[in-house]
């Protein structure tokens, strides 16, 4: 049989056309499983095709009006020739002088093999034996992750995650510190690198169980604050008016002197995280939040006592610290932010942040009509189908049928107004 199927290599081998025929056998075969189907004969110069024509004992005019050729019928033909004991499968593997399977069979022998090697890792470390068990549910989110578990640099990289996860720092410390720390180097965990989108995903299944780990920025500062690792704690601020921080069960100084003489603070994150409790200087349980510099500093000219939130914008670990402080202490915080995808958006996270102590201010369709919205959003319109909260999504929907944003400039006089009436 061997010198049977070598005669047959080299008789096939012979005829250059074979090779683009054989190959287009093999694709179909790869793809169906079996030997069945039929190829299109469309790509062959019609010279080309004398061989074939003579192999079937008929025409290339015939051929070309079929068009198809059928790989049953070939293995066919194939038994009428000496070669009848050979069968096409067979032939195609000697030809390539390799195993040819089906993209099925390839794909679960593929995934035989991964699983294997997710079970060596377990073993090897088994502080994260049970997120290699989650990577095994090939979840969307990890997807990307398969895929490189043969690397050296994956590889590595699970070396860092295992003495990471081992050596977690006892009191806060700075992201590349801790790098350098655990690799030599202080950017191995940087968020661009393979290692730092690694150990987010790692974090984010530690702490929920799995899905699609945080891609916003501060959320992901958050995430690295649960284990006590700052990326940035000095840029990262928030400012307030009227609050009061303590330390050790006493007032922190400079919180004091700040209300005493009512002064705004912008307090960066690194200060912040010194600060146990925060407290308002007023007997009120209100807290007013909002987003734009300008909108703070005007309230605070006309309610100089008034305690003050400003988030500058999109919130940052220092402004989310600063209400989480808040709502432990039970306070009621209402939020204003701009009538656009942006300021919604915002209003959806701090609901639900902290569903029971956040309540919307002038954000509903009568204060939207208040400001006078004339700005056109334009491609950013299609952003607010995302919202979905009960509490903006008839504002979603009326800023949607305008396709106007309005703004908290346009409110200020209502705002003092509801703030003197607290």
């Amino acid at each position: 049989m061997n010198d049977l199927l070598d005669d047959a290599v080299q008789y096939f081998k012979g005829k250059k056309v074979y090779n683009q025929l054989f190959l287009e056998f093999r694709k179909k075969f790869e793809s169906l499983g079996r030997i069945g189907g039929t190829i299109k004969l469309d790509t062959f110069e019609e010279i080309e095709l004398e061989p074939i024509a003579l192999f079937f004992g008929t025409t290339v005019n015939a051929l070309l009006n079929k068009n198809v050729l059928s790989l049953n019928d070939f293995e066919c033909s194939l038994q009428q020739t000496k070669f009848e004991e050979i069968g096409l499968h067979m032939l195609l593997e000697a030809y390539f002088d390799e195993k040819v399977e089906s993209k099925k069979s390839m794909k679960e022998a593929w995934i035989v093999k991964e699983d294997s090697q997710l079970e060596k890792l377990s073993e090897e470390y088994s502080s994260m034996a049970s997120y290699f068990l989650y990577l095994h549910g090939r979840s969307r989110d990890s997807g990307w992750i398969i895929k490189m578990i043969f690397e050296a640099e994956f590889l590595l990289s699970v070396n860092y995650l295992a003495k990471a996860l081992n050596e977690l720092p006892v009191d806060y410390e700075r992201l590349p510190f801790f790098s350098q720390r655990i690799s030599g180097n202080p950017h191995t965990f940087d968020l661009s690198t393979v290692t730092g989108k690694l150990w987010i995903h790692l974090l984010h299944f530690k702490q929920n169980g799995g899905g699609p780990p945080p891609t916003n920025v501060e959320a992901i500062n958050d995430l690295l604050l649960t284990v006590r690792l700052l990326r940035d704690d000095i840029t990262n601020f928030v400012s307030f008016a009227n609050l009061l921080g303590k330390k050790d069960g006493c007032f922190h100084p400079v919180w004091q002197a700040a209300t005493t003489t009512r002064s705004v603070v912008n307090i960066p994150l690194r200060e912040l995280l010194k600060i146990e409790q925060v407290l308002s200087s007023h007997d009120s349980e209100n807290i007013y939040v909002v987003e734009n510099s300008g909108v703070f500093s005007a309230l605070l000219d006309e309610v100089p006592d008034i305690p003050l939130i400003c988030t500058h914008g999109q919130f940052k670990l220092a402004g989310l610290r600063l209400i989480d402080l808040l709502v432990e202490s039970g306070y009621i915080l209402h939020y204003a932010g701009d009538f656009d995808p942006e300021g919604l958006s915002m209003a959806v996270r701090l609901l639900q942040r902290h569903p029971r102590n956040v309540k919307l201010w002038r954000m509903d369709i009568e204060s939207y009509e208040l400001s006078k919205p004339c700005v056109e959003l334009e491609e950013r319109l299609n952003k607010l189908e995302g919202i979905k909260h009960p509490s903006l999504l008839d504002l979603a929907m009326r800023i949607m049928q305008t396709g106007k944003a309005g703004y908290q400039e346009a409110l200020l006089e209502v705002m003092i107004a509801d703030i003197r009436m607290n």
